[in-house]
């Protein structure tokens, strides 16, 4: 079943980390998507200036690393939810 959900993310709008904002998306998901997936449709579907890395879908490589809701956590691993903030890990 299918539901939308509100996810704001930070955007680079320039070439250094201190050129960041927090944009506001709604995304429609189907059943358990993952913080990756709503990353991953973001890109495709609404701004194409978003980017974000991952590499092994399996939550062993720990590329997908982010921080949601003041929490660090795998994308690929974390299931998505309404009105959460998905920040970069820039340490």
């Amino acid at each position: 079943m299918k539901k939308k959900i509100n996810v704001s993310c930070s955007v680079f709008t320039g070439t250094s980390n201190d050129h960041m904002e927090l944009r506001d998306f709604e995304v429609e998901i189907e059943g358990e998507a993952t913080v990756l997936n709503v990353l991953e449709d973001l890109y495709k579907r609404c701004d194409a200036d978003f980017a974000f890395y991952s590499f092994c879908r399996q939550g062993l490589c720990g590329g997908c690393l982010v921080d949601v809701n003041g929490k660090r956590v795998m994308a690929c691993k974390t299931l998505a939810e309404d009105n959460m903030t998905i920040l970069p890990v820039l340490e």
